[in-house]
This record gives C-alpha cells, sequence and structure tokens, in this order.
C-alpha cells in the first residue's frame, strides 16, 4: 500500500497501491515512489486538499438506501462537520443500531484528517458496537476514497460525486487498474433537503419573523413583554423551515426528538400565556390534535397575545398573574417570578435545542437572523 501523503493520486494509481500489499504494512511511504513522484510533487497543502474535497458535503445530511450483496438492508443518514479549525472533519452517522435492523439510532462517529508525522490522509470510524475502524484516505475531482482492511480483505468505500447533491456510494474491492473488481454494495448518497417537504413552512403573516418595536418607557410590564418578545422570535425563526427530518432529530437514543422539544415548548407557552391570561393550567391537559405547522401558529399567537397584554400591564397587575395549576380540586400556586424563571427561560433553553438539532439534521437556521437586533438582514 503507497502512501497517501500530502498529494491527490489518481484513482487507478491508488488502486494499484492499495492492491501492491497489506494496508497496515509499516513503511508505506517507501512504495510506489517512482510511480507517483510526478503527482506528489503538484501539491502544496494537504489540508487546503481536504477542505476542497469535503466542501460539498459539509452542513448537510446525507441518506442512502440500499441492499448488500447477501440481500441485507442497508440506510444510512450521514453529517459532516468541520473541526479543529478546518483541519479535521467529524462524520455522524446514523442506522441500525441492532442486529434485527429494527431500532434506529446514532450508530458510527468518525473522522478525517491529515496525518501530519506520516504524511497521510487518514480516518477512523467508531461504531456503537466497540469497533473501530481505521484506514487511509484518497481524493479526485471531489470524490472521496476510504480505503480500510476488514475481515483480511483491502475494501473501497467511495463517495463520488455526481452532483452537489448526490454521491455515487460504493463499497467493494478493485483490480490494479482501478476498475471495479467486487461490488458489496452500490447506492446513491442524496441531500435530504433536496427530496423532503418542509412540514413547517414559511408563514409571512405570523407574528415574530421580525420582532416588534420596543416600548417607549421601561416598567415591569414593558420588560416582561419584550423578554416574551425575543422568545417569540428566536421560535419563530429556529422552527422556519423544518422538514421531517429535522422533527424526528434527536441527539441519543434516550432523548428528545425535535418534534418532542417543540411539544415541550408549545407546553411552556400556555402555562407563559395562562397566566398572563389569570386562568389555570388544567392538569392533565385536554390533548390537542394539531400538525407541527398548526402548533407553530398557535404557539406564536399565544406569545404575541401574552406580550401584548403585558406591554399594557403595571406591576400591580403582574402581582396578580400567577402561574396556577390545577389538578381536580386541588390548586397550586407562584407568582409571576416563577413564569420568568420558568416557563419563560425554559422555552428560551428548549428553542435553542432546536437550533442545534436542525443544524446536526442538515437544515440550518437562516445565518441572517439578528437575534441582537431582531431583523433579518438583506
Amino acid at each position: 500500500m503507497c502512501l497517501l501523503s500530502s498529494k491527490t493520486l489518481s484513482t487507478s494509481l491508488l488502486l494499484w497501491c492499495l492492491l501492491s500489499t497489506s494496508l497496515l504494512l509499516a513503511n508505506k511511504q517507501n512504495l510506489c515512489q517512482e510511480d507517483t513522484q510526478a503527482i506528489l510533487e503538484q501539491v502544496t497543502d494537504p489540508v487546503e486538499e481536504l477542505r476542497a474535497a469535503f466542501a460539498p458535503l459539509i452542513g448537510k445530511s446525507w441518506r442512502a438506501d440500499g441492499k448488500w450483496a447477501d440481500g441485507t438492508v442497508f440506510a444510512q443518514e450521514v453529517r459532516f462537520e468541520w473541526d479543529l479549525e478546518r483541519s479535521a472533519v467529524i462524520a455522524r452517522s446514523n442506522g441500525f443500531v441492532d442486529g434485527k435492523q429494527e431500532q434506529w439510532g446514532q450508530r458510527n462517529h468518525g473522522i478525517r484528517y491529515y496525518d501530519q508525522q506520516v504524511e497521510e490522509f487518514r480516518f477512523a470510524e467508531y461504531d456503537v458496537f466497540g469497533g473501530v475502524t481505521p484506514g487511509l484516505m484518497g481524493m479526485e475531482n471531489n470524490s472521496i476514497y476510504y480505503i480500510y482492511n476488514y475481515g483480511g480483505t483491502d475494501l473501497v468505500d467511495a463517495w463520488e460525486m455526481v452532483d452537489e447533491n448526490t454521491y455515487n456510494y460504493t463499497v467493494g474491492t478493485m483490480t490494479e487498474d482501478g476498475s471495479w473488481e467486487t461490488i458489496f454494495l452500490q447506492t446513491q448518497f442524496v441531500n435530504q433537503a433536496e427530496t423532503e417537504d418542509v412540514m413547517i413552512p414559511t408563514d409571512m403573516s405570523l407574528p415574530y419573523r421580525e420582532i416588534p418595536d420596543y416600548p417607549d418607557t421601561y416598567n415591569a410590564g414593558t420588560v416582561a413583554a419584550r423578554m416574551v418578545d425575543g422568545l417569540g422570535f428566536r421560535y419563530y425563526w429556529a422552527t422556519e423551515g423544518l422538514r421531517q427530518a429535522d422533527l424526528d432529530y434527536k441527539t441519543t437514543l434516550e432523548s428528545r426528538t425535535s418534534a418532542e422539544t417543540l411539544d415541550h415548548i408549545y407546553g411552556l407557552v400556555n402555562v407563559v400565556h395562562n397566566a398572563v391570561m389569570e386562568k389555570p393550567n388544567i392538569r392533565p391537559a385536554e390533548p390537542e390534535d394539531l400538525t407541527y405547522a398548526e402548533k407553530r401558529v398557535r404557539t406564536l399567537q399565544l406569545l404575541k397575545a401574552a406580550s401584548d397584554k403585558l406591554r399594557e400591564s403595571t406591576g400591580e397587575d403582574l402581582e396578580r398573574y400567577d402561574v396556577i395549576f390545577q389538578r381536580g380540586d386541588r390548586q397550586s400556586s407562584s407568582p409571576f417570578w416563577n413564569n420568568l424563571n420558568g416557563p419563560l427561560a425554559d422555552a428560551i433553553w428548549h428553542v435553542g435545542q432546536v437550533v442545534a438539532f436542525r443544524r446536526a439534521s442538515g437544515n440550518p437556521f437562516n445565518s441572517k437572523v439578528s437575534v441582537f437586533s431582531g431583523k433579518v438582514r438583506e
């Protein structure tokens, strides 16, 4: 196996080097030296080469479905992110995490980087079963080749770019001329943003597309109203343009999905609203049959109504805006202070989670949104 140093190897040369010896032999850099010398002299910065190859993949969520040669189902979602000041790439993959292929979750965590000490492009893939697969990489014309030993066989995983939203994905062995010898899997990774319908569309008629003008005076009511406005503006843009893949995303098997987080935010906003409207929170709450788009509309409307009333309220009014929970004949009450540090602050916290989740699921928060000014930059 020749050393994949700071230079880009042609596909056929890379694979000829792969088959010339075992992947894990030491002193790989001494092999294939004469054949690659001309190529080795052309590249100046291997980190820039890594960045160029992975740039089309970064910030997107990639999905592939297919079948292995033995008929086993293959399904995977991969998300790539920069790390270490864009000198390395982190890959997080979701897939089946049980032998029966019934349970879906975080299956792999990998890194791709340039090893300065030995002058190799390397990767390592850690899986949920406690295994790790190390190997080398080659890159050519926005295509990426992973070379590794699996069960005594030198394999190649190829991500070959079709366009900026599609990669042909092949796993197999290759001949000395760079053609596929045995193919174990052949499918495509597709950017999910190009294939999935938006479940929560943009609606410019809703409140909080921009934050309202600030009040002329400072008092207890106007300050509390402005806090609600800050939540409303963040919520509007955190939920704008969400897809089903974003709603289904969660960080671990035990954590909430984004959809479940939005349910929780809806419940918190109801508590904020009910306190201002001097209404109790009935427990257990009546179930509501709402789509996520409808729930978004309702959440924003509740926030706007609460803010409008708070803006006209005095400090004495706020003393009446208790947080009341009622379960049957039993009732508990807490002052408005608890509304501020409780459900209101908690809702802001969880909106931040939705923003982080949608970035991880390949549909980032609109970068033109300024939470400082409450406006959208042109």
